[in-house]
């Protein structure tokens, strides 16, 4: 990870907004971060950038957005560079880390540190095929292990 003078960083992770809300799809190098943000992108979330992503404290607020070096496209495995809508930025509101392993059916709330401030975590595993419930926990929330 690579931070400025500005304190700014770029990581290696894939971005999407989905309703005004920035969301970090992290994983190991091939985990699938550029099909999961095409499978979000398909549902109504929009893309901010694939496979780098900078952070930003603005206004004691974390903004996401494009490295300038970045084009407006994602990458489709064995098919190329496909243009799809994106946003500039977006105020940062989850990570979502992709794991190979299993998931408990009603996970603990979890959260991960940036800037200094805590941020909601989900975990992720494509084996589950759960992208629609993954887009629309992000878009209209989720009740975490209340049982």
């Amino acid at each position: 990870m690579k931070i400025y003078k500005d304190n700014s960083k770029i990581i290696h992770a894939s971005s999407v907004d989905i309703n005004g809300k920035g969301v970090v799809i992290l994983g190991k190098s091939g985990a699938g971060k550029s099909n999961l943000a095409i499978k979000l992108i398909s549902m109504g979330a929009k893309l901010i950038s694939d496979d780098q992503t900078h952070f930003r404290l603005k206004e004691n607020k974390i903004i996401i957005s494009k490295p300038e070096t970045t084009p407006n496209f994602i990458e489709a495995r064995g098919i190329g560079l496909i243009e799809v809508p994106f946003v500039v930025s977006a105020k940062l509101f989850c990570f979502v880390k992709i794991t190979n392993l299993e998931l408990k059916r009603l996970p603990n709330a979890k959260k991960k540190h940036c800037f200094g401030k805590k941020i909601k975590m989900m975990e992720f595993n494509p084996i589950y095929n759960n992208e629609s419930a993954l887009f629309m926990s992000l878009r209209y929330g989720v009740k975490h292990n209340t049982i």
